[in-house]
């Protein structure tokens, strides 16, 4: 295991620095520091590939540019705009974040990870996010991808605890340039380590979309997208799929907030 001081923490710093100026990647949301453009940018990244993020970021803040504009819009407007991105319940958070930023601060967003953590759809992991990209707040933040740089740079086996990924991180964080830190850390994630790395279990690939319910739900939010409500069985025959097929898509997306059942009709929530 290499030794772990705080001549090593400097040199790791300085190699991850010059990466960063020659490699870093030049993102839309890497361009601002509004605390709203970074927040939609979070969402939209979660468990999403950046290249389908880009477009769809785009066209976001063009329609909805600050939270005022974004708390007027409906749930219908909200999942037409998010559409290929899945996850359909992050636009939804999006919505119910505006309304309570509106009306609960301002129209500011919080700055404390309690306040953060009590909007819809933050996590510990993206009020962090939030607090260092938008405000260059000195914390660290760990991610699959910064755990993958960690493990492998400090020699440590995948099996080490959170904690003390997290004691090191803090330990690594330099002075006033924690938004560079970690865009650096995650793109030397991204473009120099190797895919697999022992010890980090792999996501693997995701399962085939073709016959899915992940289909099946797909169908449904485009579906009310553009009508106030649906048939299960509509969907059943449109698709080619069994209505129990159905019923069980429609209770995944019933269960995330984004529709309601009532008998065999279907309508956003």
């Amino acid at each position: 295991m290499t030794a772990q001081t705080p001549q090593r923490y400097l040199l790791f710093r300085r190699k991850l620095f010059l990466f960063y100026e020659k490699h870093g990647r030049d993102l839309p949301w890497r361009r601002t520091t509004d605390p709203y453009r970074i927040t939609v940018a979070e969402l939209m990244l979660q468990q999403t590939q950046v290249e389908r993020v880009l477009l769809k970021y785009a066209a976001w803040i063009t329609r909805w540019p600050n939270w005022q504009a974004l708390s007027k819009a409906t749930n219908r407007e909200l999942l037409a705009q998010w559409s290929g991105l899945g996850y359909n319940r992050r636009a939804l958070y999006l919505g119910r974040m505006a309304r309570s930023i509106v009306h609960e601060y301002d129209g500011a967003m919080p700055r404390t990870l309690p306040e953060l953590q009590k909007l819809p759809g933050i996590g510990r992991y993206t009020a962090r996010a939030i607090l260092i990209f938008a405000f260059n707040e000195p914390i660290a933040t760990i991610d699959t991808n910064i755990r993958r740089v960690l493990l492998h740079e400090f020699n440590l086996p995948g099996t080490t605890p959170t904690s003390r990924m997290e004691a090191l991180a803090e330990k690594l964080l330099p002075k006033r340039r924690s938004r560079d830190w970690h865009n650096a850390l995650m793109d030397y994630s991204r473009l120099v380590l190797p895919r697999r790395i022992e010890g980090i279990r792999s996501g693997g690939r995701q399962s085939k979309f073709e016959g899915s319910l992940r289909q099946i739900r797909g169908e449904i939010v485009r579906q009310l997208t553009m009508r106030e409500s649906i048939t299960i069985q509509s969907v059943a025959s449109t698709q080619h799929r069994t209505v129990d097929d159905v019923l069980k898509a429609a209770e995944g997306l019933r269960k995330e907030g984004v529709i309601v059942i009532e008998g065999r009709r279907i309508r956003l929530s």
